[in-house]
């Protein structure tokens, strides 16, 4: 029995949760009201108690005002971190803080392409690149779709080559781990994706933020270890998936060229987006610094949920394939063999089976038929969770 009970269930509605108290009006059409939350990238379980006593800690001080820009501390936190779980060597200056990753995915959208420019992503992928990040500023989404082969997605490289040979896409979303299907990808793959960016001057941005979350077998590469040098290329971390920390928009982007990360910047301060949370900056600093215990106690958890509801969904489901979770704390199912349309396996698992998914079609027209399950929750919702699909698809 290890320091920390993920057996826990914890009562989270009522809470201010969007995953537990705001997700009604993410399914219109359906009636998902007394559904399991099993959607939304955020865990039920509790932080590291080094995490709360260091909010607790700031909050009991009693005095919240400005902070200052972030200091040596968090820089440390960070670089000390990534070198631990990823052999990646940084320098404090490459650091950059922001209040999210999707948001400076955008900052570097803005900056480093123009209006009416390509930005290439590999559908089924994490939708708010397309939609917020992409569409929201006027610029156009270029599509890599991954290839499904052999109940494996692989990377179409001869689409992705001519599409980033076109003049017209400037800048790369790559997804490492990719959310949703849960591959990690080699250092072959990603070696290949970053020497054919070079060879067209697409710029990169590697959004990184499941990258502590790899299953036993598998290793997380950062792109920028594969890079050789390339200067247009972000990397984006953050505690928040990893610790349950979303809600404290706490993120450290990576830019190791000088020049890119003083246009960076400078893109920042014209979207007026300098400053971190007081309470994120102490919690990035306790989870990254005293983490490590609590993050090997919760990877073994959550392989153990994963191979459960792999193994449960192939044993009494033969129409639903499920996907080896390489990478993040998702099992991407493919339900289009059970014959009915994406609408009917919706309304099945929303209404009858009643757990709340991310729905396939929001990650592209490659996910409808599909559906991606969140796992970070006791093994008990697990099991009931996946019960309850059993009986809405078994008749």
């Amino acid at each position: 029995m290890g320091k920390y009970n993920f057996d826990e269930i914890i009562e989270r509605r009522g809470t201010g949760s969007s995953k537990w108290d705001d997700f009604e009006g993410r399914f219109p059409g359906y009636d998902v009201s007394g559904a399991i939350p099993m959607w939304v990238a955020d865990m039920d379980f509790r932080a590291p108690k080094e995490v709360v006593e260091a909010i607790v800690k700031k909050a009991q001080h009693g005095i919240y005002g400005y902070p200052p820009k972030k200091g040596e501390q968090f820089d440390n936190a960070v670089r000390q971190w990534l070198f631990k779980r990823h052999s990646m060597e940084i320098e404090n200056k490459w650091i950059v803080a922001t209040q999210g990753v999707v948001p400076a995915i955008t900052y570097a959208v803005q900056e480093f392409t123009d209006e009416g420019d390509g930005v290439l992503i590999q559908p089924p992928v994490y939708y708010p690149f397309k939609d917020r990040c992409i569409r929201n500023n006027k610029r156009k989404a270029v599509e890599n779709p991954l290839i499904l082969k052999d109940g494996k997605y692989e990377i179409d490289f001869e689409d992705f080559e001519r599409k980033a040979a076109d003049e017209k896409t400037k800048l790369f979303i790559l997804c490492s781990p990719h959310n949703p299907v849960g591959r990690v990808w080699s250092k072959e793959e990603l070696a290949k994706m970053v020497e054919i960016c070079e060879r067209n001057n697409v710029f990169i941005f590697s959004d990184e933020i499941h990258s502590d979350l790899i299953m036993k077998g598998f290793k997380h590469t950062p792109t920028y270890a594969v890079s050789g040098g390339y200067k247009n290329i972000i990397s984006a971390y953050a505690p928040s998936k990893t610790f349950n920390l979303a809600g404290l928009r706490t993120s450290a982007i990576i830019v190791p060229d000088g020049e890119v990360r003083e246009r960076y910047v400078r893109r920042m301060n014209k979207n007026e987006a300098g400053g971190l949370n007081v309470f994120g900056e102490a919690a990035l600093e306790a989870a990254y610094n005293y983490g490590e215990d609590y993050l090997e106690e919760l990877l073994e958890y959550l392989k153990g949920n994963i191979d459960f509801a792999y193994d449960f969904i192939k044993s009494n489901l033969p129409k639903v394939q499920p996907f080896k979770t390489e990478g993040t704390y998702f099992l991407w199912l493919d339900f289009r063999n059970t014959g009915l349309s994406y609408r009917e396996i919706n309304k099945k698992i929303l209404e009858e089976a009643k757990i709340a998914v991310d729905l396939g079609e929001w990650f592209g027209k490659e996910g409808i038929g599909f559906a991606r399950l969140n796992l970070a929750c006791p093994r008990s919702v697990v099991e009931e969770a996946v019960k309850r699909i059993k009986k809405a698809f078994e008749h």
